[in-house]
C-alpha cells in the first residue's frame, strides 16, 4: 500500500532543486536518497529500542528477584513469631529443669552426707565418739563381768546382742554399694546441671537463639536500592544484596529496604517499559518507511524496465 501511495503521489517529480544537469529531480532518485536516510534512521531507532529493551529486561529481572525475596521474608515473618513463642516456652521449661536440677543436686549432697554419717556411727574414729561395733563389744564384755546374774541369763542376753551385732555387720556391708550409687547419682545430677544450666549449656544456647530472633543480627544490605541509575547502581548487584534478615523481620531495616527497593523497581520497570514501547514504535515506523521505499523503488525500476 505504501508503495502505491508513493507511485500515485508524483509531487516528488515536480520538486525544484535539480538532479545533476537534468533540472527536475526524478522520483526514483529521490526515493533512493530517502531509502538511504530511512535505513540510517531505522538502524538508529532500532539500536535505541534494543537499548531500552535491555534496561527494561534487567529492571524486570531485578523486580522479579525482589518480589521473590519479599514474598519469602513475608512468609518467614509469619512463622518467626511462632518460632519465638515455641522457643520461649522451651526456654521456660529449661529454666524449671535448672531450678529443679539445682534442688536435686543439693538434696543428693545432703542425702549423701546423711548416709555417710549413718555409716560413720558404726565405726570409732575418735575415742570420744565410739562406734556401734566397739560399743556392742564393750556391752558383751560388761555382761560377762556381771556377778549377780546366772550364766544362763548372761548367755541369753549375749545371744540377743550377737543377733544385733550381725545386723550391724550386714548394714556395714552395704556401705560401699550405697555410697557408690549415691555418688553416681550425684555425678549424673552435676552433669545434667552443667550441660543444661551452666555457661554454654542448653539454657545459654536457647537464650542466645531467642535473642537472635528478637533482633541481635546487625548486618546490613550492601547495595542501596535508590542509587541513581546513571551511576550504574540500578539494578543492584544481587550478590551484594543477598537476604540478610533481622528479627523480628517486619520491624527490621532489611524488610524496610527490600520493601522500598521493590517499590522503586516497580516504578522504574514501568518507566523503562514505556520508554522501550515508545522507542519500539518509532523503530517499527522507521522499518515500515524503509520497507515502503524498498517496494516503491522496486516497483519504479520494474516500470522503467530496469
Amino acid at each position: 500500500m505504501e508503495s502505491i501511495k508513493f507511485l500515485i503521489d508524483d509531487r516528488c517529480c515536480k520538486d525544484e532543486g535539480g538532479n545533476g544537469d537534468n533540472g527536475d529531480k526524478n522520483c526514483l532518485t529521490k526515493w533512493e536518497d530517502d531509502f538511504i536516510d530511512a535505513c540510517n534512521t531505522y538502524k538508529r531507532k532500532s539500536a535505541e529500542a534494543d537499548k531500552r529493551k535491555e534496561k527494561y529486561t534487567n529492571s524486570y529481572n531485578w523486580k522479579d528477584k525482589l518480589d521473590k525475596w519479599f514474598d519469602l521474608i513475608e512468609k518467614s515473618d509469619e512463622k518467626a513469631s511462632d518460632i519465638v513463642v515455641n522457643l520461649d516456652f522451651f526456654y521456660q521449661q529449661v529454666l524449671k529443669v535448672c531450678k529443679n536440677s539445682k534442688c536435686t543436686n543439693g538434696a543428693l549432697r545432703k542425702l549423701l552426707c546423711l548416709v555417710k554419717s549413718m555409716f560413720d556411727c558404726l565405726y570409732t574414729y575418735e575415742q570420744s565418739k565410739k562406734g556401734l561395733f566397739e560399743l556392742t563389744s564393750e556391752l558383751i564384755t560388761a555382761i560377762e563381768c556381771l556377778k549377780n546374774l546366772k550364766d544362763e541369763d548372761k548367755d541369753e542376753m549375749i545371744k540377743c546382742i550377737k543377733v544385733y551385732e550381725e545386723k550391724i555387720k550386714a548394714i556395714a556391708e552395704l556401705q560401699d554399694a550405697i555410697i557408690t550409687k549415691l555418688l553416681d547419682s550425684l555425678k549424673c545430677a552435676n552433669l545434667l546441671y552443667a550441660y543444661i544450666c551452666e555457661e554454654h549449656g542448653l539454657e545459654y544456647k536457647l537464650k542466645k537463639m531467642l535473642d537472635e530472633f528478637k533482633g541481635d543480627l546487625k548486618e546490613k544490605m550492601h547495595c542501596s536500592p535508590d542509587e541513581d541509575d546513571d551511576k550504574n547502581m540500578y539494578p543492584c548487584d544481587d550478590e551484594k544484596a543477598k537476604p540478610q534478615p533481622e528479627f523480628p523481620i517486619r520491624d527490621s531495616e532489611y524488610f524496610k529496604e527490600i520493601q522500598k527497593a521493590l517499590g522503586i523497581a516497580v516504578i522504574k520497570t514501568e518507566q523503562f517499559k514505556k520508554e522501550w514501547t515508545d522507542k519500539k514504535k518509532e523503530s517499527d515506523e522507521a522499518l515500515s518507511r524503509k520497507n515502503s521505499l524498498t517496494e516503491a523503488i522496486k516497483a519504479a525500476k520494474a516500470a522503467e524496465g530496469k
